[in-house]
């Protein structure tokens, strides 16, 4: 049988792909790690854990060398010294010891364990033997699977009996069983979307009607209302406690202009085009319209994206009767996710005024409803402050965080609210971290 180090010199042309159920196992169990105490509270090894999977998932062993991770990562400059800079290495061991920590508190029984091949940054994946799900061969031929196997690699079985075997001519007897096996197999795998991520699922109310979809986007002239106090933190709350859309004062003359351009937040802006630039990939028919703009009537016309929690009237008048949503403070313009079940506590208080965007966290919410009102979908994406919604953006777009969304979201018939937080360093939005998930 090949030792480890051996099978981690073959050449990469001779490695073969992850099995579907191999690829689920480690990304359930990697879940499962970044989901527990013992890594939950710590963003360096989250990011850092999170890219190792990701490559080894991918075969792609170059990616998994310290300078590399450091610029990837840490956004380090190419040229920078390792040596001055060890934040790969100290992260990778406090990985380790999460890791063992984990394994160690851990109480159930788990088919896969994932570690770090010593003085690498190389994941390895040690399957249960005792599981035939995770083996490609014969069960009467099989040995334990080769422990670690840090990339995909064949499973190595080392058999030295002698093998009596039927003849040829009868192995095309089997053949038309077999196709009618996989097609069967196929067949339920396409029609439970097993090959679908759940990134692709959570989006499917939306992409699977035959409507356009209408991505409507905050304007800040909506705080131009008739009634308005001029105090943003008032007049939001009165919006939010009586669910109504303000009477809108008459449009100035210049504004008035068929064609002029709203006043759109730039990163509600970008996220829009981040939406768009999805399901236009996919030939989905998109319409985008501002939140001035959207009627009811453009609600019943088809499913809905809504980018923007506080600059977005809609999201406060159809969101603020549900579990999770958007709260101001108007004595101390403070904004905070309330939950609902749990009013009194402000645990998902952003640490700036909504007006400033320096703030070093942030939070948002993504909500999936079919609105009882319209018979359609919404889908909404809407932060306290810019960087809770371009984190919510990227969740909802960028592949690199499908793993991190729970299984629980992949079905397509239940509203769904996510409540993220981001954290902000030097003006620059972090990934998106899952803090509670509600379903129903």
């Amino acid at each position: 049988m090949l030792r480890s180090d051996e099978l981690r010199t073959r050449d990469q042309a001779e490695c073969v792909a992850w099995t579907p159920a191999q690829r689920a196992a480690i990304l359930a169990e990697a879940n499962d790690i970044l989901a527990h105490p013992s890594f939950k509270n710590s963003k360096r090894c989250i990011t850092l854990f999170r890219r190792l999977i990701d490559h080894a998932l991918d075969g792609d062993q170059e990616g998994v060398k310290e300078r590399t991770l450091g610029i990837e990562v840490f956004s380090r400059e190419p040229d920078y010294d390792t040596s001055a800079d060890p934040i790969v290495r100290m992260t990778a061991n406090e990985i380790r010891k999460r890791l063992a920590q984990y394994y160690q508190a851990s109480s159930r029984h788990s088919d896969l364990k994932i570690s770090l091949v010593p003085g690498t940054y190389l994941p390895q994946f040690e399957f249960d033997a005792a599981d035939d799900t995770f083996s490609g061969a014969e069960a009467d031929l099989r040995e334990p699977v080769l422990h670690p196997v840090p990339f995909p690699g064949p499973v190595v079985v080392e058999d030295t009996r002698t093998v009596e075997r039927a003849p040829a001519r009868r192995a095309w007897m089997l053949w038309p069983a077999v196709g009618l096996v996989v097609a069967a197999v196929a067949l339920v795998l396409t029609q439970s979307n097993f090959f679908r991520s759940t990134q692709e699922l959570l989006w499917a109310p939306m992409m699977d009607s035959s409507e356009p979809v209408s991505i409507c986007v905050g304007d800040t002239n909506s705080f131009s209302f008739v009634g308005s106090s001029g105090d943003w933190a008032q007049d939001i709350a009165e919006v939010i406690a009586k669910r109504q859309l303000p009477p809108r004062r008459a449009a100035p003359s210049s504004d008035a202009t068929p064609g002029a351009a709203p006043n759109v937040p730039f990163v509600d802006t970008a996220v829009t085009a981040r939406f768009n630039g999805w399901l236009s990939a996919r030939h989905k028919s998109v319409r985008v319209q501002r939140e001035g703009a959207l009627t009811l009537e453009d609600l019943r016309r088809g499913p809905v994206v809504l980018v923007g929690a506080f600059d977005n009237m809609w999201s406060l008048v159809l969101l603020s009767d549900l579990r999770y949503r958007v709260k101001v403070d108007p004595a101390t313009q403070d904004e905070w996710v309330e939950d609902a079940q749990n009013p009194s506590r402000r645990d998902w208080k952003g640490s700036g005024k909504l007006q400033f965007e320096d703030s070093s966290v942030d939070y948002a919410i993504v909500t999936r409803i079919l609105d009882p009102d319209t018979g359609k979908w919404i889908l909404a994406a809407g932060g306290l402050g810019m960087h809770g919604t371009e984190a919510a953006g990227e969740l909802l777009t960028d592949p690199a965080y499908t793993r991190i969304l729970p299984s629980v979201l992949r079905s397509t018939k239940k509203n769904f609210q996510v409540v993220l937080k981001t954290t902000v360093i030097d003006g620059h939005t972090g990934p998106p971290q899952i803090v509670a998930v509600y379903t129903w």
